[in-house]
């Protein structure tokens, strides 16, 4: 039987081999390298992938603008939806081997960052996304991309996967290797300073889980945890000023470098009950990732620090704080940020519940949780926020 109220033993040798082929550029007017980087990619001709939202932004026509000044032919694609469906990658890679592009450059959240990395890898293929899904089920190198977010959460500009939405199913689902990991990764907070604040918080609340659940998981690792605790810091004191004055690069960099460190260090790690319950609380209910995430993690942190409290504390410590519970501290943050969802909000009912629990439960993130879980423990964790 399950116990459930101890922490998961943890083995401070486990083997882990930690790799990154991205090669990571940040800083101000970073954006101007992106002509450079592409010839150093060997590519001539990109497809410029961005998500619907930003269709009408200006950050797109500042990224085209600086390809037509260096002479680099390229067109844009604009038509990734929030939650990218395989049928849409499916279009992209026809369209990139139709045009012949023989590279991809990945604008935007991590919508569009993943949905340039899976059409990148079935475009060189020659597959049909669904070829890929899984893990590692890419076989060839996929073409090379260069991943540019314009907001500070997902930190999909290095992780191996790329999360779709399985319509059909009412799933989400991932391909998931090494090989799509892009060859460049751009940092430059001056594309983010648009970002809407309840946006900002949303996506920095995400960042924020990636980095604690990393810390927290059973499969972390010394290198993971310093990136971890770092990256915990950065967004404890900068993302409500980032929320607050978008204009402000200090915060709006931060976040941004907080964003890739924390998934730097999940990339290796997996996650844990947060983002267990809020995947399939999108693909069921089409709760925004980044709300999802913000309104289960204080719940979570709740759940693990009662059986693993020290750990918990580092956490609080990294966010300046000595004297609090941080799951405390995560509902302050999210209270003041306006994160006050609930799944009411999302017509979710015991039905929903049930589809929610079930699909959780086939996560690994819910095995590198340090508290073990079943089923009741997920409806009760769910039930805190309906």
């Amino acid at each position: 039987m399950l116990n459930t109220t101890q922490a998961r033993p943890r083995d401070p040798l486990r083997p882990v081999r930690y790799e990154l082929p991205t090669t990571i550029v940040y800083g101000k007017d970073a954006l101007a390298q992106l002509p450079a980087l592409l010839a150093e990619a060997g590519v001539t001709y990109p497809l410029v992938v961005t998500d619907r939202g930003l269709a009408n932004n200006p950050v797109p026509q500042r990224v085209t603008g600086i390809l037509a000044a260096a002479g680099i032919r390229h067109e844009l694609f604009s038509e990734v939806e929030p939650d990218p469906t395989i049928a849409v990658v499916d279009r992209m890679a026809s369209l990139i081997r139709e045009r012949g592009h023989d590279g991809v450059i990945g604008l935007g959240g991590g919508s569009a960052m993943d949905a340039a990395k899976a059409a990148a890898a079935a475009a060189s293929a020659g597959v049909a996304v669904r070829e890929i899904i899984g893990p590692e089920k890419v076989t060839t190198d996929p073409l090379p991309t260069i991943a540019i977010p314009t907001t500070a959460g997902t930190g999909s500009e290095v992780t191996r996967f790329a999360v779709l939405s399985d319509p059909e199913a009412g799933l989400k689902v991932s391909v998931a290797s090494m090989r799509i990991m892009p060859r460049f990764a751009l940092l430059d907070a001056s594309l983010t300073t648009g970002l809407p604040a309840a946006l900002t918080a949303s996506t920095g609340l995400d960042a924020l889980a990636h980095a604690v659940e990393s810390y927290g998981s059973v499969w972390n690792n010394p290198i993971s945890e310093g990136m971890a605790l770092h990256a915990v810091g950065l967004v404890g004191t900068h993302l409500r000023t980032a929320a607050a004055q978008p204009a402000n690069l200090e915060a709006r960099g931060a976040m941004l470098a907080a964003s890739c460190i924390a998934e730097l260090a999940a990339n290796f790690t997996r996650l844990g009950l947060a983002h267990a319950l809020a995947v399939p609380l999108g693909a069921t209910n089409h709760v925004p990732h980044g709300v999802g995430v913000a309104m289960m993690l204080a719940p979570m942190c709740a759940y693990n620090e009662a059986v693993d409290p020290m750990r918990y504390r580092r956490l609080a410590q990294a966010f300046g704080v000595d004297d609090r519970p941080f799951s405390a501290l995560v509902g302050d943050l999210c209270w003041d940020l306006g994160l006050k969802a609930r799944l009411r909000d999302f017509n979710f009912d015991d039905a929903d519940r049930e589809r929610v629990v079930e699909i959780a439960m086939r996560s690994d993130n819910v095995l590198a949780n340090p508290r073990p879980v079943d089923g009741a423990a997920l409806r009760a964790l769910l039930d805190q926020v309906r």
